[in-house]
């Protein structure tokens, strides 16, 4: 049978990899708006990318513990680690600038309905918390 950290891993990388894909989905619905201001940019490409990204490591580890498996192996480890902490940090600065940039006069006619929660959750983040929480899903994806 599975032991405790087993379903545990599973279960938080199931929450990491669908929450990922709604970060995902939340970017493309803002993409796909003609008449909004906030449809382009680097943010929309580079949170989608990256969105989709820590997806796709997400529903790996569901199956096998890949990041387990790479920070094991001397110098691809440590950059392994490095790169998905500098990605969620990246991932979470987007969205909570993406949220905020909504909010603003000239993005006003977006329309971020059925996402409104993420919204309001991103908004109130500032870097260093984004920092904060990076590091911490960091440390539990590693530790799982």
């Amino acid at each position: 049978m599975f032991s405790l950290f087993t379903i545990l891993r599973i279960l938080f990388n199931i929450v990491f990899a669908f929450g990922n894909l709604h970060i995902t989905n939340f970017i493309s619905h803002v993409q796909k708006q003609k008449d909004c201001p906030c449809s382009t940019g680097w943010k929309i490409s580079n949170g989608k990318f990256i969105s989709s990204l820590l997806f796709i490591v997400g529903l790996i580890n569901i199956f096998f513990s890949a990041n387990n498996l790479l920070s094991q192996i001397p110098i691809i480890g440590s950059s392994y680690a490095l790169i998905f902490v500098l990605l969620i940090f990246v991932e979470m600065f987007i969205l909570s600038r993406l949220a905020k940039n909504l909010r603003e006069k000239e993005c006003s006619s977006c329309n971020v309905k059925g996402y409104e929660t993420l919204c309001k959750f991103f908004r109130k983040r500032d870097t260093t918390e984004c920092i904060y929480i990076s590091l911490i899903i960091a440390i539990i994806f590693f530790y799982l």
